[in-house]
């Protein structure tokens, strides 16, 4: 079961940074999952929320603004004093970060049915950083996204998000050519967990952040967890 720092390792360090990133790393995790939006001058970046307030001392909407505006933003302080001066990371400035031999999942993220062909930037990232290989997936909750991406680049690793337990995950799955599938803990099943491996697809799943809820989701056979704490699981 592998272990990936949930935005890196957001326990201890604030999500989608650079230190998470390097947090991760010093705690041993398996990989990381990250979230990419595109800013207003279509450049990917590395956030969550789709605005800023919460992790930021900005204000708005993340589509909104430039890279040049979102770099003058501080996104650590809101964590801790210690971590003042973390700065938005583009992906191909996570990309340098994180090494190769990890787990990658970027979750490509859009709202209400919008379409900005964020993900033929990311899939472009990949290429010129020579990052398309096993270690990478991309995820998301749109899952037309998912559809399109296998038509731009057919050998990248694609995972369908879900919040929901599915009547029959099986059927669902055969609309896409998949690696895997990425589920709240709350919604997986053994017996879901059985129908995917069938079919040769992983499950991973998230958030999960105590040992308790690790081992019965290990007893399932899941394939890794994402959490905010990957150290307490070694």
């Amino acid at each position: 079961m592998k272990i990936i720092a949930h935005r890196g390792a957001s326990g201890y360090a604030p999500e989608n940074t650079e230190a998470s990133i390097l947090e991760g790393l010093k705690r041993g995790c398996d990989g990381f999952e990250v979230d990419v939006q595109l800013t207003k001058d279509n450049k990917v970046v590395v956030f969550h929320d789709w605005s800023l307030g919460r992790t930021s001392n900005g204000n708005g909407f993340l589509k909104d603004q430039t890279l040049a505006e979102l770099k003058i933003l501080d996104i650590g302080i809101w964590f801790s004093k210690e971590f003042k001066g973390e700065k938005v990371l583009t992906l191909e400035e996570l990309l340098g970060i994180i090494p190769k031999e990890k787990l990658l999942n970027i979750e490509i993220k859009v709202r209400h049915g919008e379409v900005n062909q964020i993900e033929e930037k990311v899939v472009e990232i990949l290429e010129k950083k020579s990052r398309i290989n096993s270690n990478i997936i991309i995820s998301s909750f749109d899952h037309r996204i998912i559809k399109r991406i296998k038509e731009i680049k057919s050998e990248i690793q694609v995972g369908l998000l879900i919040t929901a337990g599915l009547l029959d995950i099986t059927n669902y799955t055969s609309n896409f050519d998949l690696y895997s599938v990425h589920c709240g803990g709350e919604f997986i099943s053994k017996k879901n967990v059985d129908e995917l491996k069938k079919n040769n697809i992983k499950t991973y799943a998230w958030t999960v952040n105590t040992v308790e809820e690790a081992k019965i989701l290990d007893s399932f056979g899941i394939d890794g967890i994402i959490t905010n704490y990957p150290d307490i699981f070694k």
